[in-house]
C-alpha cells in the first residue's frame, strides 16, 4: 500500500547525483496541503501518467489545486477515491553547473565539398559545462525518469549525442567560413568560439544551457587515408574503378561496368588501360575504330557534380542543389554522387 506523504523534499544527495525521485522506489500519495520544500539549486517537477503536473522552483510551496490546477479536474472525476490525497511522481533535478570531459573515440569527419579532398578527418579533447535550463525537457530527452541519475549516465547518454553534434556544426562552420585541411589543423579560439554558438540549438532540445565550451580540435594524422577510404577525394574512386573492375573480370556474366558503380574517373581510367583506337588500328589491321565515350560531344558519359559543374558553367552547389531537388537525376555511390550524359543532357533540355 503507498505510504502517504505530507511532507515533499529531499534531504541528501548521493555524490554526483542530478536527478532524484520522490518518493524512491515506486508510488506515493501525498496529502492536498502538504509543504513541498525546494532547495536551492533544485527544480521539483511533479508527474502523472506521463505528463507534467507543475514545475516548483526553490522555496517552500504549500500543494494546493490553486498551483497544481490539473488536481480539480483529477479530484473532480474521483480518481483519488474522494479522499485529500493525490498520487504523483516528482523528480527533483539540480541545476548547477555540471562539468563534462569529452574526447573522440572515433574521428569526426567533417565536410568541406569545395576544398579538396572534399572532407577531413578531426580528433579532440577538452570539457564543457552544462547546466539544465528546462527539467522537463531535460528529464524526456536523457530518459531521466528513474529513481536516480548521475553525473557518469548523463556523460554516457550525451557523449555520442556531443559527437554528432560536432560533425554536423563543424562541416556548417567549415562550409561557411570555407575552410579546408589546413585551416582546420590550427584550430583557433576564434572557431571554438563560433562552434560553442552554433551548438547552443542543439543543446536547447536538450533542455541545457551550454555554459562553457573548450574543446581543441586537430586533424587527425591519418585523415586523408580515413576520408578516402570514405569516398571522398579522387584516389577512392580510382580504387573503386579497380575493385569493380576486379569483380567484373570474375563475373563476365554481370550487368556491366555502369551497374557495379564505375565514375567518371573510373571510365577515365578504364580508358588509360585499354588502346586507343589508333592503338587498335596499328594492332589490328582493318579493325574498325572504336568510339571514345564522350568524345563527340566533349562530354563524358558519366561524370562528377564537379564536372557538370564545370560544363554547366556554374559552382558545383548549383548542382548540388539540384540534385536534392530532384530537378537532376543522379546516382549515389558511398557518399558520391554520379551523374550519366543522358541525364545531364535531358536536364539541360528543362
Amino acid at each position: 500500500m503507498p505510504q502517504v506523504f505530507d511532507r515533499v523534499a529531499i534531504d541528501s544527495w548521493l555524490k554526483d547525483e542530478i536527478v532524484q525521485k520522490f518518493p524512491r522506489g515506486g508510488l506515493g500519495d501525498i496529502k492536498l496541503g502538504s509543504q513541498l520544500i525546494v532547495n536551492p539549486y533544485e527544480t521539483a517537477v511533479f508527474v502523472r501518467g506521463g505528463e507534467p503536473m507543475g514545475t516548483f522552483g526553490p522555496g517552500r510551496h504549500t500543494l494546493t489545486t490553486e498551483n497544481i490546477p490539473m488536481l480539480t479536474n483529477l479530484f473532480e472525476w474521483g480518481l483519488f477515491g474522494g479522499e485529500n490525497v493525490f498520487t504523483a511522481d516528482v523528480y527533483f533535478v539540480k541545476t548547477t553547473d555540471l562539468p563534462m570531459r569529452w574526447g573522440t573515440k572515433e574521428p569526426i569527419i567533417v565536410e568541406h565539398p569545395e576544398r579538396s579532398p572534399g572532407a577531413s578527418a578531426m580528433r579532440g579533447n577538452g570539457t564543457y559545462i552544462v547546466r539544465v535550463k528546462d527539467p522537463w525537457r531535460f528529464l524526456n530527452a536523457m530518459n531521466a525518469f528513474r529513481d536516480s541519475v548521475n553525473l557518469t549516465q548523463l556523460k554516457t547518454r550525451l557523449d555520442p549525442m556531443v559527437g554528432v553534434m560536432m560533425q554536423d556544426k563543424l562541416s556548417e562552420l567549415a562550409q561557411a567560413k570555407n575552410l579546408g585541411p589546413a585551416d582546420l589543423q590550427s584550430f583557433s579560439k576564434e572557431l571554438n568560439d563560433l562552434l560553442q554558438g552554433l551548438l547552443q540549438e542543439d543543446f536547447d532540445a536538450l533542455g541545457l544551457e551550454l555554459e562553457d565550451f573548450n574543446i581543441v580540435m586537430g586533424l587527425h594524422p591519418d585523415s586523408l587515408a580515413i576520408v578516402t577510404n570514405m569516398g571522398y577525394g579522387t584516389s577512392y574512386v580510382q580504387k573503386q574503378t579497380a575493385d569493380a573492375l576486379l569483380a567484373a573480370a570474375e563475373n563476365p556474366g554481370g550487368s556491366g561496368l555502369a551497374e557495379i558503380g564505375i565514375g567518371a574517373m573510373g571510365i577515365g581510367a578504364l580508358q588509360g588501360m585499354q588502346p586507343s583506337p589508333q592503338q587498335q588500328q596499328q594492332t589490328t589491321p582493318g579493325a574498325p575504330a572504336t568510339e571514345v565515350p564522350g568524345s563527340a560531344s566533349g562530354m563524358p558519359d558519366v561524370m562528377t557534380p564537379e564536372q557538370a559543374a564545370e560544363i554547366l558553367k556554374v559552382s558545383t552547389e548549383d548542382v548540388m542543389k539540384a540534385i536534392e531537388a530532384g530537378d537532376l537525376n543522379a546516382r549515389k555511390i558511398g557518399n558520391a554522387y554520379r551523374i550519366s550524359k543522358a541525364n545531364l543532357e535531358k536536364f539541360l533540355e528543362g
